[in-house]
């Protein structure tokens, strides 16, 4: 009933469905907390999390012992547990960390770096750099990353141009469809939630959180929180007052806000200003970083030749020859990674990101002159068998950068607030060791008992295993056979929001052909 609704309070609201906000919602309830996901847009992942580059990092460019690296190595000792369970695809190829002529800078800060490596003397500067990503590689876990020179790179990696000094290979990084990897975890999601018999709502899109309406009791440690949307339908059971809004009761925020996390923490400072304890403003601003990209299709010469990637035998189709099987990167700076060039599951050429900061938070414009460059970084690194010309699509995202070299991740125990913001670029790579950390270190000390104990990844939804989503295929298939851009999993319908699957799904290559 109505009534029952009004007064149930959960143990979380979760603000933000992206694909941090969806890993904390899995995470609450697999350790057996009750949660509810709240998302502003009509779709989720249709921000920074529908714009990524669905690469999987291993974190040689977090500062050393930040949290940041401490999630991203967590995180990526279970995507392939996670990926196997719920049917998402991956490539776990690894990637080329590459020094090129044009990246060659033979200044004096590189002859007198402070870097102590095992090389000769007289070695280049161009291998003493290598030498530095290859020391932070093994600083940050991967063991196994090994240097190689020119001709072991062209061995590996066919399509590339002959100008390549050498490089860094990473064997852990991993290349994914970021859109069915969200899409798992809010399947899983939803679908532990109906198991339990718990809110049977538990992810609202379109509806916006109120802070400035919303108020903590700090008596009772529960936020009533005002939620703005649509009216009722048979399948949302809020209940929305004449004035579009309702609310919502919950002993936990948790601000997974992406971009405007600071603005969501800063109002609910305010909306706790007249309580005993009040919520201190945010500590940090985001900054706003654009990255765009740019994707082509793969050249069709090659014939049937393809490349082996990983040394196994693989589940998934291989790799043609005229692509780049692993992602190319740069030496990367302390600021960015720099421009990568990679190939989709589906076989398609992305270019991508660039890195440039601008005030706007919501300016996602495509920049002509960037991609005249991203054009040019591409031809070079492919070298004159790329064709420039074939263009298939290109989109910017917008993550938040901060002046901190590190995740914003926070707890406020007086106000039962936690926010998980300064995510920037590795969220992804990061979210299944974000979304356990906030709720195995920091839920707990405001809501300590959870209503089911299920004892962590393995035996989820009491040991029933998740569901796994529909192939590739049937998903392409049905993806067509509707013509509006979503698919139906688990008796919902969810928009395809990221460029990269829809333009595989829609040219049928690859994974999808």
């Amino acid at each position: 009933s109505s009534s029952t609704i009004a007064i149930m309070i959960n143990d979380a609201i979760i603000i933000g469905g992206g694909v941090i906000g969806l890993s904390v919602l899995r995470s609450a309830l697999l350790a057996g907390y009750t949660a509810v996901l709240i998302e502003r847009n009509a779709d989720l992942c249709d921000g920074a999390s529908g714009r990524n580059s669905g690469v999987l990092c291993t974190g040689v460019d977090a500062p050393s012992g930040s949290l940041e690296r401490a999630l991203i190595r967590d995180s990526i000792s279970r995507v392939r547990e996670f990926c196997g369970e719920h049917n998402v695809p991956m490539r776990e190829c690894g990637s080329l960390v590459c020094l090129w002529p044009w990246d060659e800078d033979e200044d004096e800060d590189e002859k007198k770096s402070e870097w102590k490596f095992d090389v000769d003397e007289n070695s280049s500067s161009s291998r003493a750099r290598l030498m530095r990503v290859l020391h932070e590689s093994h600083v940050a876990g991967d063991k196994d990353a090994t240097f190689l020179d020119s001709e072991e790179v062209a061995a590996l990696e066919p399509s590339l141009s002959s100008k390549c000094r050498g490089a860094v290979h990473i064997p852990g990084e991993t290349v994914v469809d970021p859109w069915l990897f969200c899409l798992a975890l809010a399947v899983h999601s939803r679908e532990m939630a109906e198991h339990h018999g718990t809110e049977s709502n538990i992810i609202r899109t379109g509806k916006e959180v109120v802070m400035e309406s919303s108020s903590f009791d700090a008596n009772k440690g529960v936020w009533n929180v005002a939620i703005r949307g649509t009216p009722p339908t048979p399948n949302n059971n809020d209940a929305d007052g004449v004035d579009g809004t309702t609310t919502i009761s919950a002993r936990c925020i948790i601000n997974a806000a992406g971009i405007d996390s600071d603005i969501v923490q800063l109002s609910a400072s305010f909306a706790s200003r007249n309580t005993v304890c009040k919520l201190a403003p945010p500590t940090f601003e985001a900054h706003p970083r654009r990255g765009q990209y740019k994707i082509f299709a793969a050249p069709t010469e090659g014939g049937g030749a393809f490349v082996d990637y990983n040394g196994v035998d693989s589940e998934w189709p291989r790799v043609p020859r005229t692509v780049p099987a692993r992602p190319i990167q740069p030496v990367p700076s302390q600021f960015t990674k720099g421009i990568f060039v990679y190939s989709t599951l589906y076989n398609q050429i992305v270019v991508g990101p660039t890195a440039q900061d601008q005030s706007s938070r919501a300016d996602d414009t495509l920049d002509p002159n960037v991609a005249q460059v991203l054009t040019s970084h591409a031809s070079r690194v492919l070298g004159p068998e790329f064709n420039d010309s074939d263009v298939l699509g290109e989109y910017v995202g917008i993550r938040p950068g901060t002046s901190e070299r590190d995740y914003q991740i926070h707890l406020h125990c007086s106000t039962n607030f936690i926010t998980v913001g300064g995510i920037r670029s590795t969220g992804l790579t990061a979210s299944l060791g974000i979304g356990r950390h906030v709720v195995q270190c920091l839920l707990p000390a405001v809501v300590p008992h959870a209503r089911r104990d299920l004892g962590g990844e393995s035996s989820s939804m009491m040991c029933s295993p998740p569901t796994p989503l529909p192939n590739v295929k049937e998903l392409v298939d049905q993806y067509h056979a509707r013509g509006d851009g979503k698919v139906v999993v688990g008796g919902h319908a969810y928009r395809v929001t990221h460029p990269l699957t829809r333009l595989g799904w829609g040219a049928r290559t690859g994974l999808a052909a």
